[in-house]
């Protein structure tokens, strides 16, 4: 295993300079895989020791994790181009230009303010993300949105006629037998994260689209824990070459970037990072609650890291900055 101490200790230290309650994280180098736990799953209303088996609100991990998978799986058969105009599923969207492959390197353009965003029902929200305009930042700038995997969702269930959190369920999670990734887990199995409204988030998406749109939510929702993160990550280092629904090819495909040069480098779903020696793309996705993946294809390595930053309140700053020392910290040792 090479060494990681830096990174370890940046990570152990959320916990002792309390940034985090508790965390759980793996680092991979090929067949190995070193875990461990620290600290507390909650603080309140009671204190409670954190579990290597806890179970973790993935929030946008889910775009990565569920919904592009399903995408990849139909782009892997051959029954779906990611140049299809967004039009063709969802025709009460009046711009042609965007295709699915905007969608999945946040190229959309696609944004502007929903008034009452977070008080809206199911049909009134996804009525506002349909009709949200095409700005002048289409095909020229990455900006990151929730919306254009909300839209994928939406794609999904015009295929299936089905919402994209079931056939994410029976087209992904259970062949690959993930048997603690679920959109419903047992409460007591996961960690809380914020206070909402005066009740205690746990077992139920942080993200107030994801329960506002439910099983029709493309964006989050997802939840899972180390052990299962582990399977899937040695899918995407080609360690298991059997586990993703989907051709190794394809998954080498995901280690490069979508997007033209002139805007910053984005794959299908995944932001990119790049080795600061030999210069080649690294994987990597963050989720709002305080998780992180980051892969290493070219090396079979990588970081899986699971807190719940938003435990007991949502104001967190701090901890995204120790994330990213925490990100440039693992490529530096990984160079090793």
């Amino acid at each position: 295993m090479i060494d990681y101490s830096t990174t370890q200790h940046l990570i152990e230290s959320m916990v002792s300079q309390r940034i985090v309650p508790g965390v759980n994280y793996a680092l991979i180098n090929k067949n190995q895989a070193f875990t461990s736990t620290i600290g507390f799953a909650s603080l309140y209303p009671n204190k409670t020791q954190l579990s290597p088996f806890a179970e973790y609100d993935l929030a946008s991990l889910t775009k990565v994790l569920a919904t592009e998978n399903v995408l990849l799986k139909l782009y892997d058969q051959g029954k779906l181009s990611f140049n299809e105009p967004l039009q063709e599923f969802i025709p009460e969207f009046k711009d042609s230009r965007v295709r699915l492959f905007h969608l999945l390197t946040h190229t959309s353009g696609i944004r502007g303010w929903i008034p009452h965003r977070d008080e809206l029902n199911h049909d009134d929200l996804l009525n506002a993300i349909i009709h949200l305009p095409v700005t002048d930042e289409f095909n020229t700038k990455m900006r990151y949105a929730d919306t254009n995997f909300i839209l994928l969702g939406l794609v999904i269930k015009k295929i299936y006629d089905a919402p994209v959190q079931e056939v994410a369920t029976q087209e992904i999670l259970k062949p690959m037998e993930l048997k603690h990734t679920t959109f419903h887990p047992n409460k007591t199995d996961c960690t809380p994260t914020a206070i909402v409204q005066g009740q205690l988030l746990q077992g139920t998406p942080h993200d107030p689209k994801a329960r506002q749109l439910g099983a029709d939510c493309g964006s989050a929702g997802l939840f899972s824990n180390m052990t299962d993160l582990i399977k899937i990550s040695k899918g995407y280092l080609g360690l298991d070459r059997n586990i993703l629904p989907y051709s190794q090819e394809l998954v080498s495909e995901l280690f490069d970037n979508k997007n033209p040069h002139s805007v910053k480098a984005r794959s299908w779903g995944w932001d990119l990072r790049f080795d600061p020696k030999a210069n080649y793309p690294i994987i990597l996705h963050t989720g709002f609650t305080g998780t992180l993946i980051i892969l290493d294809r070219i090396k079979q390595s990588g970081l899986i890291l699971l807190t719940n930053r938003v435990h007991p309140s949502g104001h967190n700053l701090v901890f995204l900055a120790i994330r990213e020392k925490i990100i440039h910290s693992f490529l530096k040792e990984n160079l090793i």
